[in-house]
């Protein structure tokens, strides 16, 4: 434990489709070590699905953009060092440039399983020579000569490795290599339709798969063919995920220690960070796990292990998709922001989080601010000002402005406890909104990870809509030019005072102004000039009456509506606006001074008559004054 006022060490973890079984493991290795030292532990998490895509698919940029913002959120005065799986993560450059950002800050940097990008400090997991020892176990042990090879993608890495793998060991055997016995199942349900091709040729003495899932999904199409495994057919996979061991018969496969991988690369960090500079890179072996798909463990009573998991999965999913669907109904009759962000929160539930928020860009809030209609890419990346929202423990929506450098709203590293917290990206196009912080109760995603994903962009979808909607419908009520409220706006605050005033007693104004001699302007200095005069008297009228109802009516008219508790002394403040004016003309280079001419009216609320009576009233005493400045003849040239 640390002792009081010392800081506890921080490590990040960057990762990409913090799904995968590997991940999580390698991760999980890490977290253990990290709670056994109190340390924290940060997990920056893309949360894009790491596909083995064949050659000529790509990520759209925008995906990739959003996906990867993520891991410029990192604060490297905060952390003492940062882990990579390298691997996982599809943007090459992010590598790089957190490894950059490492050295400048002077911190450890350590990138695990990632031959593409070597760093200073890298562990790695063989995998080549794995799939040799799977084929030369098939042909030594079980005397196997028709051995066929189903791999992922035809371009992919991992699956050029192990088929290289196992073209050697057959040469090296003599045993000929027949391209009808290798097919690319695509790492999922296609390797089904790879061996339905395959048994139109012959039935292979043993299938070997360069994962584990094709193993599984192949076992059970054989078995349902009635093919016997291991007597008929042997199957082997790679990876040595959960499944391979919870299926019947269970998978022989071949496996590196994740967890192990974890611990040994804290172990690195831990150097690096004592100052050990004589660190050289690891390499984590894998190792054969014989079972039972190959025949060399007796067949055991089939167990409920793989059928308790699907059906635990069924059940996640059956639960998840009702969460979805309830989530998406309460949303679609939400007004507020509360409430669509109570209903988001309540929907993360399912993946019961110690910890769950939203953390948000400030200007989505602004309503004087436009974040998606002024085509700004400036609102792409993560704001220096964010708001964070949770529930409370009486499940109310709470709010609270940060710093985007103190990555959440609260001291949550110096607490008294070492913490595990993952952030994830919220973006919509080219708009990033936010992310998500989360404290999981377990370090385990693989079967929830995609369900988080789409919950993920479902979130950003309706956090997006929302305020385009709320945006939309401001901009309907301003006025483009001045940024005052337009007729609509008008209309809207006069039918919010009237539901008021159903319920208390009010003091209301009317004020009516216009700009004096604006044609005089337009005429003999350009309408440039002209449209500038309307936008400096709209914004000293904006100025001086900032929390009152401000409308341009017409090409230089304007009003104000105002309804108070208590009386207001209205004449002083249009007062205000000619000093706000006054200050203006004398610092402005204009060879003529802005002015403008102010008259109001006002009552008592049990007096209403209507705001068009108002209006008329006060755009009489308007021209009263109006009539006054022309007297003076205070429009004139600047001497």
């Amino acid at each position: 434990m640390k002792k009081p006022g010392e800081k506890r060490l921080t490590f990040a973890v960057c990762v990409s489709g913090y799904n995968w079984e590997w991940d999580y493991r390698i991760i999980n290795g890490i977290l253990r070590k990290c709670q056994k030292n109190d340390v924290n532990l940060l997990i920056f998490n893309s949360l894009m699905l790491k596909g083995d895509f064949p050659k000529g698919i790509e990520i759209t940029k925008n995906l990739v953009r959003g996906e990867s913002e993520i891991f410029n959120l990192i604060n490297y005065d905060l952390v003492d060092g940062v882990i990579l799986l390298g691997d996982s993560i599809y943007r090459r450059k992010s590598i790089q440039e957190i490894s950059d950002k490492c050295d400048l800050h002077k911190i450890p940097c350590i990138n695990i399983n990632d031959v593409r990008t070597k760093l200073k400090h890298n562990v790695y997991l063989e995998n080549t020579h794995a799939m040799e020892l799977v084929v030369d176990h098939l042909v030594k042990v079980h005397n196997c000569k028709r051995i066929n090879f189903i791999g992922g993608y035809p371009d992919n890495k991992e699956t050029i490795e192990r088929l290289a793998a196992y073209k050697k060991i057959l040469t090296e055997n003599n045993i000929p290599i027949q391209e009808e016995r290798i097919d690319y199942g695509h790492f999922w349900k296609h390797s089904v339709e790879c061996v339905e091709k395959m048994l139109e040729f012959d039935v292979p003495e043993a299938i070997v798969c360069a994962n584990d899932t094709m193993a599984v999904l192949i076992s059970d199409y054989l078995k349902n063919r009635g093919f016997k495994i291991p007597q008929d057919i042997i199957i082997t996979g790679f990876d040595g995920i959960n499944d391979a061991f919870a299926y019947h018969p269970t998978i022989t496969t071949v496996s590196s220690d994740f967890e192990s991988t974890g611990a040994r690369t804290y172990e690195m960090m831990e150097e690096l960070i004592k100052g050990n500079k004589d660190i050289g890179d690891i390499t984590i072996q894998s190792e054969l796990i014989i079972q039972e798909s190959c025949g060399c463990m007796h067949l055991q009573k089939e167990e409920h292990n793989f059928i308790d998991s699907r059906y635990n999965e069924k059940n996640f999913t059956l639960d998840f998709n009702k969460r979805l669907v309830k989530t998406n109904i309460y949303i679609s009759d939400s007004n507020t922001s509360d409430e669509i962000y109570y209903h988001l929160l309540s929907g993360a539930e399912s993946f019961g989080f110690k910890r769950f928020t939203f953390c948000l860009n400030a200007d989505l809030e602004n309503s004087s601010k436009f974040f998606f209609s002024n085509n700004d890419q400036n609102n792409y990346g993560i704001a220096k000002n964010l708001f964070e929202v949770y529930l409370d423990e009486n499940s109310k929506v709470c709010r609270k402005d940060f710093e985007a450098s103190q990555l959440l709203s609260y001291d949550f590293l110096n607490g008294p406890e070492p913490v595990v917290m993952t952030f994830s990206p919220l973006y919509y196009k080219t708009y990033f909104l936010g992310y998500m912080a989360f404290e999981p109760v377990k370090l385990k995603l693989e079967v929830d990870g995609d369900y988080f994903f789409l919950y993920s962009l479902q979130a950003a979808n309706e956090i997006q809509s929302f305020y385009v909607k709320r945006e939309l419908e401001i901009i309907n009520k301003i006025d483009y030019m001045t940024g005052l409220y337009n007729r609509r706006g008008m209309d809207k605050v006069c039918k919010d005072i009237l539901d008021e005033l159903k319920y208390e007693k009010k003091h209301l104004y009317m004020l009516c102004a216009d700009i004096d001699n604006l044609k005089i302007i337009n005429d003999k200095y350009g309408h440039e000039a002209g449209d500038s005069a309307i936008i400096q008297i709209a914004s000293a009228i904006k100025k001086v009456f900032a929390d009152y109802a401000c409308i341009r009516t017409g090409g230089d008219e304007f009003c104000i509506i105002i309804s108070e508790d208590k009386k207001i002394n209205v004449e002083k403040m249009i007062k205000k606006v000619d000093e706000e004016l006054k200050i203006y003309n004398k610092n402005s280079q204009l060879p003529y001074s802005l002015l403008c001419s102010c008259g109001y009216y006002s009552l008592d609320s049990d007096k209403f008559i209507s705001f068009e009576d108002m209006q008329n009233k006060a755009d009489r005493n308007l021209y009263e004054v109006k009539a006054k400045h022309h007297q003076k003849k205070l429009f004139a040239p600047k001497i």
